[in-house]
């Protein structure tokens, strides 16, 4: 089918899309096996230059296939709304991790996808296959579109939970998905949902558009709700999201959203400009009142949409307790590595007896080889599902008490036991220049240094407090691993020697944060003025800074509270003994390349494609 045919029949194709929707069994969002042989078609035409690069590319990205630095590959974005995993697609990323990525491995990103890097474009159609058949789809992961939506790993299983929003999450994914309105955006669009008021894990303040469960008394019995947010986003011009409604019943909560995304694709003067074409942009330009009458306009122009019948995901977001095992281990002590472990990487669930699990990801890599016994483990001792976290790790849920020796020791075999999820040490990197058009620095490489840097630190990470702290690191300002909300928050860029050559260095975010407390809670921190630190010195500053903290706290003072009570100067003047470059010579030149590179830096950044 032709994109001209795809534009005609697209409300069609949207129906079709909602009706297998109803359907499904084993995933959110149907696999339209159509739209695979019609990019296999598209990119037979254009390797015959019978289609340019201008039509390919929006195309291609609808289809979750994104162009990356190196132009022998491409990024491979499988969309996984809520996070949610099952064995088989767990299988399935394996499969495409050893058959098409060269590096065979997977990446996961704080929108709880996955991606794989350098797969030849014209692999990428069968991959879709691949994941197809476990039910995960590409569609519209990228592009100018309603992205993947996130959802909290506790989804369900929270203590403090009102109710659990998932079920609304794949209504509003099952009716946003191939949706008129969503193919040809301003700019991309980012969701969330979150069943928790008073306990953050989506970083709802940083989406375009948030829901944040709500339960209000009427005529004495209970009505379910979300309070409704819009206009976050971070990048060069962050914005924490607006309230647009208190509340907003569970009813009507797909014809809100209908209305806001009407707004914002009515929004024209975004499209003079796409690198200003977010929705805070247009919040920012004419306020949060006069958008949220252009919100209750469409709204009255619109009649109800009830989600119910996109709701029916039993199988999906339903799982099934194992049964605990009948015998413990003959009163044997478990290790003391275990013990560690388990006070770091579980968490009570609600319901008495089960756990979830933090599988810590270093950096959100997953090898090949770890999909297949990572699907076995959920198997076997969990509720039959992973979930995706913004952090770049995985929860299993639904964990016996009893097993959780056993899940320790299996996790333990594929190298994935590290305990510290969550923590100082469990650093959240992009990709930085390892693959991505726009970034200027190597963030993984030095996600990697900043790890190794904390774990030489005598004690310093055995400390409670320290613990607590979370650190970030973006390759460019554009904050895919946001940065702006992390107690420290790296952001790549590149400062100049003494003869002028090109340095590979960061600026410094101190005090943001989400995930404690209220979505309220949520704020950026705040930059060093004035301070770029060389790349190959960050971790020996973010070492001394997390050191300085630990000697000079008060009794109990939290990192953000202690950096508000002494301000920046003093962290600015920590920061000045590392900023200085000799110029290049035999002695300086590691200053002067970037973490896991091996020649000279220079800024190199292709023509980003999340404009197009």
């Amino acid at each position: 089918m032709t994109e001209a045919g795809i534009a005609r029949t697209q409300e069609d194709i949207h129906r079709e899309s909602m009706e297998r929707a109803l359907s499904l069994t084993k995933g959110i969002i149907p696999y339209l096996e159509e739209e695979t042989l019609s990019f296999q078609e598209q990119v037979r035409r254009f390797r015959a230059g019978q289609v340019d690069e201008q039509t390919f590319m929006p195309f291609r990205l609808k289809q979750g296939v994104y162009g990356q630095r190196q132009p022998i590959g491409q990024m491979f974005r499988a969309k996984i709304p809520g996070g949610i995993l099952t064995p088989e697609g767990l299988e399935a990323l394996g499969t495409v991790a050893e058959k098409f990525a060269p590096l065979k491995k997977g990446h996961l990103t704080t929108r709880e996808n996955m991606q794989f890097h350098g797969l030849p474009l014209e692999d990428c159609a069968e991959a879709m296959r691949i994941i197809g058949e476990a039910s995960l789809t590409t569609r519209e992961a990228c592009g100018n579109t309603v992205r993947n939506v996130v959802g909290s790993p506790t989804a369900g299983v929270c203590p403090d939970e009102l109710f659990d929003p998932t079920p609304y999450l794949a209504a509003y994914v099952r009716f946003g998905v191939r949706h008129p309105l969503t193919q040809n955006f301003p700019r991309k669009f980012k969701t969330s949902f979150t069943g928790c008021a008073n306990h953050d894990t989506v970083a709802t303040l940083i989406h375009d558009l948030s829901f944040v469960a709500q339960v209000r008394e009427e005529n004495g019995s209970p009505r379910l709700g979300f309070r409704v947010f819009v206009g976050g986003a971070t990048s060069i011009m962050p914005r924490l999201a607006k309230p647009l409604y208190d509340f907003v019943p569970v009813e009507d909560y797909l014809r809100v959203s209908q209305a806001v995304w009407t707004v914002f694709h009515k929004a024209d003067t975004l499209r003079k400009n796409r690198m200003m074409a977010r929705i805070k942009v247009l919040i920012e330009k004419i306020g949060i009142d006069a958008f949220r009458q252009r919100v209750e306009e469409e709204l009255n122009a619109t009649g109800p949409i009830d989600p119910t019948p996109l709701m029916g995901l039993d199988v999906v977001y339903q799982e099934l307790p194992p049964q605990p095992p009948l015998a413990g281990r003959n009163g044997q002590e478990p290790p003391e590595e275990f013990l560690e472990w388990r006070r770091t990487n579980t968490l009570a669930q609600k319901q008495p007896g089960y756990y979830v699990v933090w599988v810590k990801v270093p950096l959100g890599d997953i090898a090949a080889r770890q999909f297949p016994m990572l699907a076995g483990i959920v198997r076997r001792y969990t509720g039959g599902k992973a979930i995706v976290t913004q952090e770049q790790n995985l929860a299993l849920r639904w964990v016996p008490e009893a097993y959780l020796l056993a899940v320790w020791e299996a996790l333990k075999q594929i190298d994935l036991a590290e305990p510290g999820a969550n923590t100082v040490s469990d650093v959240v990197a992009c990709p930085g220049t390892d693959s991505c058009k726009l970034g200027i620095t190597s963030s993984m490489g030095l996600g990697r240094a900043v790890r190794e840097a904390l774990a030489s630190s005598n004690g310093l990470m055995e400390d409670a407090l320290v613990q607590q702290v979370r650190i970030k690191i973006s390759g460019c300002p554009n904050g895919c691993a946001q940065h702006h909300v992390a107690n420290i928050g790296l952001q790549g860029g590149a400062m100049k020697g003494p003869s002028g050559e090109q340095v590979p260095a960061y600026e410094v975010f101190l005090g943001g944060q989400y995930g404690r407390g209220d979505v309220l809670d949520t704020r950026f921190g705040q930059r060093l003025p004035g301070i770029k630190v060389p790349a190959k010195r960050a971790p020996e500053l973010v070492r001394e800074v997390v050191a300085f903290y630990k000697e000079h706290r008060q009794e109990g003072e939290e990192f953000n509270r202690f950096v508000d009570r002494l301000g920046v100067a003093p962290f600015q003047s920590l920061a000045a003994k590392y900023r200085d470059v000799a110029p290049l010579g035999r002695d300086s030149l590691d200053l002067y390349v970037d973490w896991s590179k091996s020649v000279l830096f220079k800024v190199e950044r292709g023509e980003g494609e999340c404009a197009v």
